[in-house]
């Protein structure tokens, strides 16, 4: 577990170092409530830094084959939406448990959106080269860091070590759940991202123990943080300066 400690490490000091870029470059006060919108961005370079941490590692434990090429691609996208449901169970049980029946569904306008005041408005030449980035570099170094650390190298080492299963899927998912604490742009939105986001990193360990192959999970992964990735570029592109 020491690397996935590393990896949140990194990231909470990621965060820091860009809300405090953010402040000094528009003046604005210093708080982690900046970051969200980019998040993806600064991933990245932590993405990379866990990929060389791990890099003897990285075809056995992702168990990388490419005569499975074409099936494990039909079983990420079948993982896919697997993994999609208790994602949205477990995110709308926690807007359930923290707003209630009543005021559950009006919350959700504002808990994932950010706050008006905390949005920084870009220069257009930023703008446009951090959408690039994240398109071309967010999905292809996210979706291995995390399921090689979270999955691969934390879940495999505890079981290896003999943990008992409820130790060794639950831990690294708690992990992944906190981790993505650092994406919501309130307090009420990171409990229910970390809910959310623990049982995706369950259900995907699960997926891993039951069928000895991380590829497809990554796969799948890939193609989440795809969708989330192409977004900013997609809206400036149909929306230009």
């Amino acid at each position: 577990m020491r690397l996935v400690v590393t990896r949140i490490v990194l990231l909470v000091a990621a965060a820091v170092a860009t809300a405090l870029l953010v402040s000094l470059a528009t003046g604005a006060a210093f708080s982690l409530a900046l970051t969200p919108q980019l998040s993806a961005l600064y991933f990245i370079p932590v993405n990379i830094a866990c990929l060389v941490l791990l890099r003897r590692r990285l075809r056995s434990l992702a168990g990388y084959d490419p005569r499975r090429l074409d099936r494990d691609t039909l079983l990420g996208l079948l993982w896919l939406f697997v993994l999609f449901v208790p994602f949205g169970l477990a995110l709308n049980l926690a807007m359930l448990v923290l707003f209630g029946p009543g005021g559950m569904l009006g919350a959700y306008e504002t808990v994932f959106a950010p706050d008006p005041s905390m949005l920084v408005e870009f220069s257009p030449w930023f703008a446009w080269a951090s959408a690039l980035a994240t398109a071309f570099l967010f999905p292809i170094t996210n979706a291995p860091a995390e399921e090689l650390v979270y999955r691969g190298h934390a879940q495999g080492g505890l079981f290896a070590s003999g943990y008992p299963a409820w130790v060794a899927l639950g831990l690294p998912a708690l992990a992944f759940g906190a981790q993505h604490v650092l994406l919501a742009p309130s307090t009420a939105g990171m409990a229910a991202y970390g809910c959310a986001f623990f049982a995706w990193g369950l259900g995907a360990g699960i997926i891993y123990r039951r069928h000895g192959r991380l590829m497809p999970v990554i796969i799948a992964h890939f193609v989440t943080n795809l969708l989330f990735a192409v977004a900013p570029l997609l809206i400036l592109l149909l929306n230009p300066f």
